[in-house]
């Protein structure tokens, strides 16, 4: 990554000349800049506007970067630098940044004046200009499976993207993303939709990263672990549910990372959601080894109590991920009542052990979080408090920890698998 002095320095160039601020989440004013920056592009008004609980967390953790550029004193445009690509010539790294700008003031743009700016601070990168309301061309595709179809979206589908969000979600408008990203200038790592009988039934979107949480060193070398996809929303519409839609969602998104040369797809989700948990672990095969309680600052229908989330990784060339099948294949549940005997951490949310020190441990889960959000608040807030510290006693990289890499039942509860991490799960798990 470039020097943290070339992220906070402002380049002063003469006083017609456009200079520019770029910062990051470790900067001290990083928060407060984000929030002058929303109320600058008119917050829920501008629908080209990111949801700020991405631009605050996620952003920067992608190797993004929030860019102020001004003219004198005044303030001329705001924009934000999304990594586009990484390439290498021996020990050097170069990386390619997309401009996503958005003027604060009348008159023309002159996108050679800020991306010179931006250059003059990152001398060693390369940068796309993108203006979100700009003429954008949209390139449909389709691959069939059954009555399913994935593809990349048309303009009108990636538009209805922001609808769906927001019924799934019961979203407020300031929550949602813009459908631009879709776009063939903006390059997402992911831009996907599923179709049944011509309608749109449910998107997938993510964006390219310069790297993400620490991996198995050789996870690192062999999956290209520098430049990765950040999986960021996926969203199926009631009706069609049932339908296996998100695997086949996320199984495309694999294959067309892969073939790029892509071999970390990552993406945070509820470790408190079981289904999601079934796909995810039981069906995906995604692994999780890292936990951030309180991640996100936002609250809606599926996140009525505080957002703690897991970083999945999942290692779209390993033979694990790569022989499951786009159709037919079933989440891998194991049965915890009696062909398995593993050891259980906690019994529902008010009892819990730490001193369980076994090569495969069982964390319960509730059977149905959104449905105990929504009815029994104060229940919901002492499962997500007590496994906030399991999670956090249990679950990371290092010897003696755990990895999350499956689920179980036993009848009505739910459970997830960790094993001990180590070598020997790392080499199991990273198979080619």
């Amino acid at each position: 990554m470039e020097a943290d002095a070339a992220l906070h320095t402002e380049v002063r160039p003469t006083s017609t000349d456009v200079a520019v601020t770029l910062l990051d989440a470790s900067h001290p004013r990083w928060a407060y800049e984000l929030e002058r920056a929303g109320i600058l592009l008119g917050l829920s008004a501008n629908p080209a506007l990111f949801p700020y609980h991405f631009l605050y967390v996620t952003l920067s953790k992608i190797g993004g970067k929030l860019a102020i550029f001004r003219r004198g004193a005044a303030t001329v445009g705001v924009g934000f630098l999304f990594p586009r690509r990484l390439s290498r010539n021996g020990d050097r790294v170069h990386r390619t940044y997309t401009l996503r700008f958005h003027s604060v003031c009348e008159g023309a743009v002159d996108a050679h004046a800020m991306v010179a700016a931006c250059r003059r601070v990152l001398p060693d990168a390369s940068i796309v200009f993108y203006d979100p309301t700009g003429g954008l061309s949209y390139y449909r595709t389709s691959v069939s499976y059954g009555m399913v179809e994935i593809g990349r979206p048309d303009e009108f589908e990636a538009a209805e993207s922001r609808a769906i969000q927001q019924r799934v979600w019961g979203a407020a408008v300031e929550f949602l993303y813009p459908g631009d990203i879709h776009s063939s200038e903006f390059g997402a790592g992911t831009s996907l939709v599923a179709r049944v009988d011509g309608k749109t039934a449910g998107f997938l979107f993510g964006f390219y990263s310069f790297g993400g949480v620490p991996l198995p060193a050789d996870w690192e070398e062999r999956f290209n672990g520098a430049f990765r996809i950040e999986s960021q929303t996926l969203g199926v519409l009631p009706e069609y549910r049932g339908l296996r839609i998100a695997n086949l969602l996320k199984k495309q998104q694999a294959e067309l990372a892969w073939r790029e040369g892509v071999g970390v797809v990552s993406w945070t989700a509820d470790p408190l959601q079981y289904p999601n948990a079934a796909l995810n672990f039981g069906l995906l095969k995604a692994v999780a080894f890292h936990f951030t309680p309180n991640l996100y600052p936002f609250r809606n229908e599926l996140n009525r109590i505080h957002a703690s989330r897991f970083a999945l990784i999942w290692l779209v060339g390993s033979k694990r991920v790569r022989e499951v099948t786009p159709l037919g294949a079933r989440a891998e549940i194991f049965d915890l009542s009696h062909r398995l005997r593993i050891p259980r951490v906690n019994d529902g949310c008010r009892t819990a052990r730490f001193d369980l020190d076994d090569e495969i441990i069982a964390i319960e889960i509730p059977a149905d979080w959104t449905a105990l959000q929504a009815g029994d608040p104060v229940q919901a807030q002492e499962w997500r408090l007590l496994t906030d510290e399991i999670f956090g006693a249990y679950i990371g990289l290092q010897e003696g920890r755990y990895t999350v890499t499956g689920v179980g039942t036993a009848g009505e509860r739910r459970f997830l698998i960790a094993e001990r991490s180590g070598e020997s799960l790392w080499r199991r798990l990273g198979e080619e």
